[in-house]
């Protein structure tokens, strides 16, 4: 009989075999240009143009307007060789940029992303305090210490809309 340790895979192993099965290497690599762009570029780059697509290894972008797009015609093979070094399996051949549609206005990757989290712990005190309170409720161990990481997460993050 099998030993049922041996049927047993980890989620990444799962997922990297689908990728390989469906031959998604290249396609997975070169779409994660798209959230690392602002560190690959240079600084003007990546406030004010973002990639939308790849279409026969060509990267399109996005840009702010037609001054930048105009600028940027100038720094595309450094854009490109900068794309190219990271990638192992496959190449982009070109960057071709387009302005942002009429109804739509251009939103620079990391703008978009909703509020920003701001970390502000609670007191020594408050945790002494919710700790005390969950001493005689919770026996098990590890769950009074998952909720103990639950309330100070809950407590130590906030929200800023800023």
């Amino acid at each position: 009989m099998k030993d049922r340790d041996e049927d047993v895979r980890t989620v990444d192993e799962i997922v990297a075999e689908l990728i390989r099965a469906n031959g998604w290497e290249k396609q997975l690599e070169l779409y994660s240009l798209f959230p690392r762009w602002p560190e690959l570029v240079s600084e003007d780059a990546g406030e004010h143009s973002r990639p939308v697509r790849i279409d026969r290894d060509i990267l399109w972008l996005e840009v702010e307007n037609s001054a930048w797009m105009t600028h940027f015609q100038y720094e595309k093979y450094e854009m490109l060789d900068a794309v190219n070094a990271i990638l192992r399996i496959g190449r982009i051949r070109d960057i071709k940029m387009a302005l942002p549609k009429k109804e739509q206005s251009f939103v620079p990757i990391g703008k978009d992303r909703g509020p920003t989290v701001v970390y502000s712990p609670p007191s020594p005190k408050e945790i002494e305090l919710f700790q005390k309170k969950l001493d005689g409720l919770i026996e098990d161990d590890a769950c009074r210490e998952s909720l103990e990481h639950f309330w100070y997460l809950a407590h130590a993050c906030k929200r800023s809309e800023s």
